[in-house]
């Protein structure tokens, strides 16, 4: 009785297993409820993401091929329907004029001219990352600045026909295949059109007041420039009229004076993705948007995309092994896409497996958060990181490399100090499921201190 009891089940799991394998995707939220989180991802807990690209070359903080066109500080907020301009130079924009000139002569399509990420070497890097404790990687095919880090088919501003002249996503790949690390990519470009609109603007004071940025170049423009031939139309999108609120709106409304992107532009953007998926085949894609990218616009653009992943990833590995991030899902459409919860953490334990990116410092590498010494230290990580696996979530840590390609030795130190923590207690985070609760009573040990993480065990 006892052994037909077993061929019984395994005969069950079998084909539960058959038919998760065999299940085609369509493009709607009804057909990818079917979709199961991999297991590889839940066993992994803990990833490491570079979020690096063009922006880093300047090495000063987060948004410079946006800031960088922004005269005066600005309060502008994502759904604000104002933006407030203040009266002091912006920080970012004072930092262009400094190293580069002014942004009518030297605007960020020039900045990616000057990155050469002569230093890079994502073998040593991901080894490190490794040995660090870190079961996947995560690298920016492209950010809001619309620069592709791989060699796009759609997208002539790329990491291969200019600046560093590599297949950056390319080389990431490569070495995470052959170090046995999942593989993940970061696309954040479908905002480019709004989000580059400061490029449009002009100074309101000085020598160049009312000269207008790089902003509206076009191709006629590059004649005997170190760009002829490649349109910044392709790079900027800013053909259309600017909104006059000076704000960043994420979720397109036009209510705010946002203008909605062309159907050519979604077009663009689609065809990228896709490339993207099919030619550098990643186990994970993580999108910087609200729902689906483009999803006010489209609502079956990013649905199109979802079965693509899911369908091509299983042709390439017998079942549905990928994971597709976006943020702010609700409870029924975190059944079909996995959510991400961007620098924060979940209340209590989610049914789903979700993740959280986080970074130690600012997303785009900024020296000055080097030279004060102002990254979050690992016993300010390791903690989040158990909280975030106890409540059945992965923690993506950014480390932002320097223009050059390479860490900082306070970015070194502190990405040590995990893996050596991990390596006593890895058994309590790896492959773990979270208990009943996240969280039950208060601490044992009292301390004025910071406690010595990585020394100590932890129970989850």
């Amino acid at each position: 009785m006892k052994k037909l009891s077993i061929i019984a089940f395994t005969v069950i799991l079998s084909f539960n297993l058959g038919a998760q394998n065999n299940v085609v995707f369509e493009p709607t939220w009804e057909s990818l409820k079917q979709y199961e989180s991999p297991e590889w991802f839940r066993d992994a807990k803990f990833g490491i993401w570079a979020h690096w690209g063009a922006q880093c070359e300047p090495e000063a903080d987060d948004w410079y091929a946006r800031n960088m066109y922004i005269e005066k500080t600005a309060g502008y907020r994502f759904t604000d329907s104002t933006g407030t301009v203040g009266t002091e130079t912006n920080r970012q924009y004072r930092h262009h004029l400094d190293h580069y000139g002014h942004p009518s002569e030297f605007g960020f399509k020039d900045v990616i001219n000057e990155w050469k990420a002569e230093n890079f070497n994502a073998d040593s890097l991901l080894t490190l990352y490794k040995d660090c404790g870190a079961r996947y990687f995560m690298a920016m095919a492209n950010h809001h600045d619309n620069f592709d880090n791989y060699n796009s088919k759609y997208q002539p501003w790329n990491s291969v026909n200019m600046g560093p002249k590599r297949d950056l996503i390319g080389e990431w790949s490569k070495a995470a295949r052959k170090l046995d690390l999942r593989f993940g990519v970061s696309v954040h470009s479908s905002h480019a059109w709004s989000w580059y609109e400061t490029a449009q603007g002009a100074d309101t004071e000085g020598p160049y007041t009312g000269i207008p940025y790089d902003g509206k170049l076009t191709k006629a423009d590059g004649k005997g420039k170190w760009w002829e031939g490649y349109d910044p139309q392709d790079l900027y999108e800013q053909s259309h009229k600017a909104n006059p609120n000076n704000i960043v709106e994420w979720s397109w409304d036009s209510n705010l004076g946002v203008q909605t992107p062309d159907s050519a532009y979604i077009t663009k953007y689609y065809n990228r993705v896709i490339q993207l998926w099919d030619d550098y085949k990643p186990d994970q894609i993580y999108f910087d948007d609200f729902v689906l990218p483009l999803y006010e616009i489209d609502s079956t653009l990013g649905l199109k995309m979802a079965a693509h992943f899911y369908n091509t990833n299983t042709k390439w590995n017998g079942r549905n092994e990928a994971v597709m991030n976006t943020k702010m899902l609700n409870e029924e459409q975190r059944d079909a896409i996995m959510l991400d919860i961007e620098k924060s953490n979940a209340p209590d334990i989610l049914p789903d497996a979700w993740q959280t990116d986080e970074c130690i410092g600012t997303w785009h590498y900024n020296r000055q958060m080097y030279y004060h010494h102002r990254y979050k230290q690992a016993a300010e990580i390791i903690p989040m990181l158990v909280d975030i696996v106890s409540k059945n979530g992965n923690l993506m840590l950014n480390l932002p490399l320097r223009g050059d390609g390479t860490l900082d030795s306070d970015e070194v130190k502190i990405i040590r100090e995990i893996g050596a923590w991990l390596k006593i207690n890895g058994e309590a985070i790896y492959a773990t499921r979270p208990w009943k609760v996240s969280g039950e009573g208060p601490s044992t040990k009292k301390s004025t201190s910071p406690p010595d993480f990585w020394k100590q065990s932890f129970r989850i």
